[in-house]
């Protein structure tokens, strides 16, 4: 087979004076999209944490001057954007606890219902089919 586009003619309108129609490329070989890969999906995750990386390093260069900080009693100066990251991190890990907290709540409820709905095929009807009630 070549790479050149085949040439599709109609008979109607092969006409002395038409022109033959070509086929695009995708429309011979239908979708042209690739699969997802890990390490293309790896990839993607490393441009945009670099992006990011880029952008963290811009903001701790433009807020570097000293602080107050008072907390609970505790005081201190520190440079604005160890304050800054650092209540992030805290809001951050307290996010990923209450967060985690409920997805194991939620997974317990879940596998107690599979475990009760297996129980409940196992355990056959005892009732003969005189003593069943008619509905």
């Amino acid at each position: 087979m070549s790479a050149v586009p085949r040439i599709v003619r109609d008979s109607t309108s092969a006409g002395a004076g038409s022109a033959p129609e070509s086929v695009a490329p995708a429309d011979v070989h239908g979708s042209a999209r690739l699969p997802r890969t890990r390490a293309g999906t790896a990839w993607v995750l490393a441009c945009g944490a670099a992006v990011a990386l880029l952008a963290l390093i811009v903001f701790i260069t433009q807020n570097l001057h000293l602080v107050d900080v008072s907390f609970l009693g505790w005081h201190g100066q520190f440079p604005l954007v160890v304050a800054l990251l650092a209540g992030a991190l805290i809001g951050s890990v307290l996010t990923l606890i209450l967060g985690s907290t409920r997805i194991l709540q939620l997974r317990r409820t879940a596998a107690r219902s599979r475990r009760e709905r297996a129980q409940a095929r196992v355990v056959p009807d005892r009732k003969s089919g005189s003593e069943r009630s008619a509905p």
